[in-house]
């Protein structure tokens, strides 16, 4: 039992010391289950807008605690173009038959995903990390947006 309270001990001092020495601008990564994550992002609220074609977005405290932090999602890619590796697509926490644009599902339920790294389209769920980006404002993009992502293998 103290040999495993003494690995503890290191690897948490190992990990205070990461923090310590990451660069400022780096993304730190979140330690919350995927399927915490999906609750997270559907807690979003809605206001109406004069001009604005869909309702914005009232993120939470604990959403706007995430923006800028790498967290990993498991999703369902749908896919922005014909191509078989992709790079702009879109992460659906359920199947395509079942997204917001198909099914009963909300906005909330996608995330934009800006890939560093190609993803080979499946239609079996896949992991995706990357930098979670809040957006209130442009009507162009999603509410979610992950940047920077890549593969989770």
């Amino acid at each position: 039992m103290k040999h495993i309270v003494f690995l503890l001990f290191i690897c948490a001092s190992c990990l205070t010391l990461q923090a310590q020495t990451a660069p400022k601008d780096q993304a730190i990564a979140t330690t919350v289950s995927s399927a915490d994550l999906w609750k997270t992002l559907m807690a979003v609220e809605y206001k109406n807008v004069p001009d604005r074609y869909y309702p914005q977005p009232i993120f939470s405290k604990d959403l706007k605690a995430l923006a800028g932090k790498r967290v990993t999602l498991k999703g369902f890619i749908i896919p922005l173009d014909e191509a078989k590796k992709q790079m702009n697509f879109m992460l659906s926490m359920v199947p395509f038959s079942h997204c917001f644009f198909c099914g009963g599902a909300g906005p909330e339920s996608v995330v934009e995903v800006k890939a560093s790294t190609s993803f080979d389209y499946t239609a079996k769920p896949v992991q995706v990390s990357g930098v979670l980006r809040l957006n209130e404002t442009d009507e162009n993009h999603l509410f979610y947006i992950l940047e920077e992502a890549s593969p989770v293998l």
